[in-house]
């Protein structure tokens, strides 16, 4: 029996084009609380297989220049904690919630694609200051709006979950001129396509 699959992007540029009846889609508006919201209410109404979420992302790390498109196989919530004196401190390290509620893992791999650890931030880095403490704090390959958002939602509801996303921007002093989104998005829709064929089968 084929799987269901719910693909799950912040925007309807982001969204993959499909007309397979397996495939649903969800656009969900840009950021945790929007993801959050959209993703509980369609996981309350149906049932899937696999949640794909898909996007853009900004990168910290060289390795992955504009254009490439990787598999986050951890990612987390890094502005959720206390500010002390100078030093964040994560909630999970203040007891003020679990790890498994702020870090999440998958175990599925996307075999053709790296792997990169994520971050999930309600403000998107911009200053050298903030992103050499994001660098220093949690060491991450990439950041979006919403990839934490996702996973928590798939971990609540007991749902496997992918996430794929394609670099539009290195994470630096902002320098919209040297973004390619468009080039980010040609990409994530050929990467993901070729997953959609695996999966399907």
């Amino acid at each position: 029996m084929p799987k269901k699959i719910l693909l799950v992007s912040a925007t309807l540029a982001e969204m993959m084009k499909t007309q397979d009846s397996n495939f649903e889609s969800l656009v969900t508006g840009v950021g945790m609380v929007a993801t959050t919201f959209a993703l509980t209410q369609k996981l309350t109404e149906s049932h899937f297989d696999l949640i794909i979420d898909l996007g853009i992302a900004g990168s910290f790390n060289p390795a992955f220049g504009i254009g490439s498109v990787v598999q986050i196989i951890a990612d987390r919530f890094s502005e959720l904690g206390v500010e002390d004196n100078g030093r964040f401190i994560p909630a999970d390290e203040m007891k003020l919630t679990k790890k498994e509620d702020v870090f999440f893992k998958t175990e599925i791999r996307v075999n053709s694609l790296s792997e990169a650890h994520g971050i999930t931030v309600n403000r998107v880095h911009g200053t050298g200051e903030t992103i050499d403490s994001a660098r220093q704090q949690f060491n991450p390959d990439i950041e979006s709006m919403e990839g934490a958002s996702v996973a928590y939602v798939c971990q609540k509801f007991n749902t496997p979950w992918v996430q794929i996303r394609s670099v539009s921007n290195k994470v630096e002093p902002r320098n919209r001129d040297a973004w390619n989104i468009p080039l980010a998005i040609e990409n994530l829709h050929t990467e993901v396509s070729k997953y959609l064929e695996i999966v399907s089968k």
